[in-house]
């Protein structure tokens, strides 16, 4: 069942604004960006988050309420885009792009009900709102289509194979101290739940401490909440030498520090808010011909090689990084572990920018048919 529309009276221009939940330098901002050039710079118009939810609710909806536009692109499932689409609508078409299963991730982390609830109730208006609904993985797209919506289109996640290639700056190996030791990496914005006891990282910080005969580094590439908390336990583990923070990375500048990284770790945990989501770092990986160990979760496991998955238990594994420790040691003895990261590069073009946008652009042009 979907909310009714009343269509739009007289001539509409034919733009499309986009409602992004996030900084103008965002991922989401990123992907509608390339969205909306392949629509045309004339033909659509974008906002992105510059305050708190209150002020922002009432700018995003302010600008949806405004005549001249006649689709709305809302970018992820969250308050802001969500609501002012729902405001703005007006018989216009709307189309929801997602990548993520906030109710169910917010029940991993042990969240309260009435977060929990409140995030299925946006989920909820979001999807019954929708002409479009544009999600990142098979895995989602079933699900949805399962729970009975319609319209539901899988666009992954994209990268820049322009800017994404393989890089080997020995120039900055040496200045960061990495020269002679093997590196294991991760990219991406690093949060810590108390109730699971770590967040992304804590695999690997662990899994070097269970392995001190073996001369691996950390390479963390990225900011956030959790890597206060990742220091520590590298303290308390003994291992802080091996522990390299790079910080926030411009976008063009992360094929440089992920060409310091002889493995890239994709670690998913094995629950419903995981299987939906292709995460951007897969594609970034790919593009820059990284070996990857991947959880056996979600559209990696349905993608690489299988020596490069290993098993993960649940919504929460304490195992995990004892098999991760394990198969590291086993990459680290394969002389070809090089070659092999370099012939995934193929793998990368599927997840292709231009591609990417076309896809999501012809939604758009799809979801303007049906309603105009």
């Amino acid at each position: 069942m979907r909310w009714p529309r009343r269509l739009i009276p007289g001539p509409v221009e034919e733009k499309t604004l986009f409602l992004v939940n996030g900084s103008g330098s965002s991922a989401a901002a990123v992907r509608a960006r390339r969205i909306a050039a392949e629509l045309g710079e004339d033909r659509t118009s974008l906002i992105y988050r510059e305050n708190g939810r209150g002020r922002d609710v009432v700018r995003f909806a302010n600008t949806a309420l405004q005549p001249g536009f006649d689709s709305i692109y809302a970018m992820e499932l969250a308050v802001v885009p969500v609501l002012a689409a729902a405001l703005g609508a007006r018989g216009r078409p709307v189309i929801i792009d997602t990548g993520d299963a906030p109710a169910d991730f917010l029940r991993l982390v042990s969240a309260g009900s009435a977060r929990v609830m409140a995030a299925h109730g946006i989920e909820t208006v979001a999807y019954r709102l929708a002409s479009r609904i544009v999600v990142r993985s098979q895995f989602h797209e079933q699900e949805l289509r399962n729970r009975g919506y319609g319209g539901v289109t899988t666009v992954p996640d994209g990268v820049d194979l322009g800017t994404f290639r393989p890089v080997d700056d020995r120039e900055l190996r040496r200045r960061l101290g990495l020269e002679g030791v093997f590196t294991v990496g991760i990219q991406g914005h690093f949060t810590w739940y108390p109730s699971l006891g770590g967040g992304l990282g804590v695999e690997l910080v662990k899994a070097i401490a269970l392995r001190p005969d073996l001369p691996v580094h950390a390479v963390l590439i990225g900011d956030g909440g959790g890597i206060p908390e990742l220091r520590a336990l590298a303290v308390r583990e003994g291992i802080a030498e091996r522990l390299h923070v790079m910080g926030a990375v411009p976008y063009k500048e992360l094929p440089r520090y992920l060409g310091l990284c002889d493995v890239c770790l994709l670690t998913q945990t094995n629950d419903p808010s995981s299987w939906v989501r292709t995460t951007g770092k897969l594609p970034g990986y790919l593009a820059t011909g990284r070996y990857i160990l991947a959880s056996r979760v979600g559209t990696a496991a349905s993608l690489l090689p299988e020596e490069m998955l290993i098993d993960y238990d649940g919504a929460w594994d304490n195992e995990y990084a004892s098999r991760l420790a394990e198969r590291i040691a086993k990459v680290m003895d394969d002389p070809r572990r090089a070659q092999k990261g370099l012939e995934l590069q193929a793998l990368a073009e599927q997840f292709e920018y231009g591609r990417v946008a076309r896809m999501a652009a012809e939604v758009v042009n799809g979801a303007r048919g049906r309603i105009r």
